[in-house]
């Protein structure tokens, strides 16, 4: 892998919201990963905030994300996560049933659903035995790292 191509991907990797970029060229193979910086804007959140704050406006991920971590601390609930970037599916296929719905009993390390990522289909497993509370995400969505996937009762 020449210098430049080196140059290149971490020039793509700084230019866009890819936090991770695997490649490999002749045998070499290269694997970068960077954090998620705070933008100026985020910064706000942790400056002196006045006596009667106005109430913080949320988008539809972050009110979804707080009502998950509610759930979770008032019935002790498993959140199971998305482990990459990439496309939710309940199915292994358009025609076929969907893995589990809610109210299905899943056991640890049964398939429950599938993320695409570049054409790889990843499939995700059950943390936990227990019964699936709620799905948080809808077929053929995009899916962040980290975003809450399902709530899972354990039993």
């Amino acid at each position: 892998m020449e210098h430049e191509d080196l140059k290149r991907l971490i020039e793509l990797l700084q230019d866009s919201d890819i936090t991770e970029l695997q490649f490999e060229k002749d045998g070499t193979k290269v694997r970068l990963k960077r954090e998620k910086l705070l933008s100026s804007f985020d910064l706000g959140a942790f400056t002196r905030q006045p006596a009667a704050p106005a109430p913080p406006v949320q988008s539809a991920g972050e009110a979804e994300a707080a009502s998950v971590e509610a759930a979770e601390d008032s019935h002790r609930l498993v959140t199971i996560t998305a482990p990459l970037v990439g496309t939710f599916y309940n199915s292994s296929s358009p025609d076929a049933d969907p893995f589990v719905e809610v109210g299905d009993r899943v056991k640890k390390g049964q398939v429950i659903c599938i993320v695409e990522a570049m054409k790889l289909m990843n499939e995700i497993e059950s943390e936990t035995d227990g019964q699936i509370v709620k799905m948080l995400v809808e077929n053929g969505q995009p899916v962040e790292y980290g975003e809450p996937l399902f709530l899972v009762e354990p039993l």
